[in-house]
């Protein structure tokens, strides 16, 4: 959850972000309001979401979680892209995890964008 003017949500389905401006975020605030955006993802957003934020923690992406909450086509496809990656020793696959390897966190972003749906 995020709080304060220019903060950002995201509980895994919706990402919510408040308005930038201080003077107007605190007048609304006084209202009893608060003064958000928000933006519903579709199955393949959320599945990008996760590939890019999962690849940019230790534990990696759970391909368990991949393929339980977005389908077994999914995962296939994955790992199916990921192979390069792992060519190259940017990227490997620990405990049915991909993980980035530290010459790979360089990339993280290319990684992530070559692994999106």
């Amino acid at each position: 959850y995020g709080f304060g003017p220019s903060a950002h949500s995201f509980d895994g389905n919706n990402r919510r972000w408040n308005i930038a401006s201080n003077s107007v975020y605190l007048l609304k605030l006084q209202q009893s309001t608060i003064p958000f955006e928000e933006e519903v993802l579709t199955p393949t957003q959320r599945l990008n979401e996760y590939i890019m934020t999962s690849l940019r923690t230790a534990e990696g992406l759970d391909m368990n979680y991949v393929n339980k909450v977005f389908g077994e086509d999914k995962i296939r496809l994955l790992l199916k892209e990921s192979k390069k990656w792992e060519a190259t020793g940017k990227l490997k696959t620990v405990n049915e995890r991909l993980v980035l390897t530290e010459d790979g966190k360089l990339f993280a972003d290319g990684i992530a964008s070559d692994l999106f749906f």
